[in-house]
This record gives structure tokens, sequence and C-alpha cells, in this order.
């Protein structure tokens, strides 16, 4: 493949990922209005489905937002039922941050028909396809220098 086609492969690889991040955010964006919920708020949601329970400090970290605006965040979150702050069984100084289950039980209904979708995408590609696109994503997380997650 000659140097001119491979850069605009890689262009029109970067422009794919661009809309494909521009339309989850403003997804999700769309997701949190129907809550009453911050783009923010609703990422911490995410962060802490991936993390598990987490320490206010370690969401900090994840999110770049200071403590003190994790506090408040966590304030808001917790006033309107998502997360809940409980001792941390391993240092009795902090807390750790759940998600409250039941107050999440109709997010999925908001991702359903795109979950089916990309589902109906995955099933129909090889799966050496779907395992160099698994490389691809997890080298990308992985040169970002704040990466928690």
């Amino acid at each position: 493949m000659s140097t001119k086609n491979r850069a605009l492969l890689h262009a029109t690889l970067i422009r794919q990922i661009r809309r494909f991040i521009a339309g989850t955010i403003l997804f999700n964006q769309k997701i949190a209005d129907r809550e009453g919920l911050s783009l923010t708020d609703m990422q911490c949601i995410g962060v802490l489905d991936l993390l598990g329970p987490s320490t206010p400090g370690k969401l900090a970290e994840c999110t770049g937002l200071t403590t003190g605006g994790v506090t408040v965040m966590l304030d808001r979150l917790e006033k309107a039922g998502f997360v809940k702050r409980e001792r941390n069984p391993n240092d009795r100084r902090s807390v750790l941050v759940h998600v409250n289950p039941k107050r999440l039980q109709k997010m999925p209904a908001y991702y359903a028909e795109i979950n089916a979708q990309m589902e109906n995408i995955l099933s129909e590609m090889p799966v050496s396809d779907i395992e160099t696109v698994i490389e691809f994503f997890s080298r990308c997380n992985s040169i970002r220098t704040s990466e928690v997650l």
C-alpha cells in the first residue's frame, strides 16, 4: 500500500472515531437530560460501573475533576439516589461510592436499541476482525497519560 493511500486510510479511520465519539457524547447528553443529570454526572456513573465501588479520590483521578468537584457531584448524585457513600472497610478515614442498582434499572432501556444494532454488526464480523478492534482500542486506551480505567 502506498504511503498516500495509508495516510488517507488513517485520516478516514480517525474521522470515523471522532464521529463515533461525538455521537456517543450527544446520545449520552440526551439520556442525562431525561434523567435530570449533567453529562459529567452520567460519566461518573459510567466510571463507577466500570470500576465498581471507588473512593472519591479515584473518581477525581478518573474524571479529571478536583476532589472538591467530585464531592459536589457526589452530593448531587446521592441526593438524586444514583449513588451511595459508605465507609471504606479497608480505610476508616475514607468512603467508597457505590451506584444504586435500583435507581439505574431503567438506564439499560435507553441503550437497548443501539446495543441490539451493535450486536447485529458484531455478529456479522469475523472473530479475527473483532479481536483486531479490541486490540486497537486497548492500545488506544493505554496511551492516555491519565488512564486509570
